[in-house]
């Protein structure tokens, strides 16, 4: 199943937003984070984990 890939940039770049936020041991952040993942893999139609592992990537790939 192909994936819309602006809606998937999207999803990334609100996503590492909100990891980067995330990391601050708060749980309510930690929350928010883990229902905006689940939001955008419903969205996207791919799976969660996935989704994680992307996040992270773009995530380490902006850092640079």
């Amino acid at each position: 199943m192909a994936v819309d890939r602006t809606m998937l940039r999207q999803a990334l770049s609100e996503l590492v937003r909100l990891k980067g936020v995330a990391d601050n041991p708060t749980r309510f952040l930690a929350r928010l984070y883990s229902s905006a993942l689940s939001e955008w893999a419903g969205e996207l139609g791919v799976d969660q984990q996935k989704l994680n592992r992307l996040v992270h990537v773009r995530e380490a790939v902006s850092g640079r």
